[in-house]
């Protein structure tokens, strides 16, 4: 069971709606996508339509889709610093960080290479998942400044359907005020880890988002 969540946290690294215009290399789907009316087949149903997907991920046939939103009272610039800030993830978010940005930069821009870990575990698991952990490969792929940002995550475990996973971060900043934002945070992911992931813990990824994004909601009204 244990070695089953281990495989299953790999997920956390995400097209009907409209989508980006860089494509990323083709994925082979190997799960299913029941059993509806689980936490990922409801967040599917709420997902946000202003959202940009690569064309090559798909929402319907992924394994594992997540959907979660707050709204933030501070201003969509502060928001976006944190999050594009991505070395300085773990001061206000432990389980997102060891960002290594491969050119060097102090923050994720369009096309920016970056190594990352980032997994909210269960507490019985995290301390042996954390000796088992590989580097996520990532890619930012839509970056508008205080405003879009997402990015793709391959793990570095092939198996013979191709990658362990592949995912696509995305977060979408809508103003409602002058210091008042609303955050949409969404992620589609497959492979062998989200197929896992959706048997035996479908709500790893939503929680683990939910979690993220209160803290972000945290430092970002507490910044200045």
């Amino acid at each position: 069971m244990v070695t089953r969540l281990v495989l299953a946290a790999y997920v956390l690294s995400t097209t009907l709606g409209a989508r980006a215009a860089t494509e990323l290399p083709a994925i082979t789907v190997t799960g299913e996508i029941k059993p509806p009316g689980d936490i990922v087949s409801r967040d599917r149903d709420q997902r946000s339509p202003d959202i940009h997907w690569p064309t090559t991920l798909s929402i319907k046939w992924s394994e594992v889709f997540a959907h979660n939103g707050i709204v933030i009272n501070a201003s969509c610039a502060t928001v976006w610093n944190y999050l594009v800030e991505a070395r300085e993830w773990p001061n206000w978010c432990p389980f997102s960080g060891k960002v290594l940005i491969q050119d060097g930069s102090p923050i994720l821009q369009k096309d920016t290479k970056f190594t990352w870990r980032g997994f909210d575990l269960p507490q019985d698991i995290s301390s042996e998942y954390q000796h088992r952990s590989e580097p996520l490969q990532a890619k930012v792929i839509e970056c508008v400044p205080e405003r879009r940002i997402g990015w793709y995550s391959c793990s570095g475990i092939f198996t013979i359907h191709g990658p362990l996973y592949i995912s696509y971060h995305t977060w979408l900043i809508t103003p409602i005020g002058s210091k008042k934002c609303y955050v949409t945070f969404e992620e589609v992911a497959t492979g062998m880890a989200a197929r896992y992931a959706r048997g035996i813990y479908p709500e790893v990824v939503h929680v683990s988002h939910q979690h993220w994004l209160e803290r972000l909601k945290r430092v970002s009204e507490n910044h200045g």
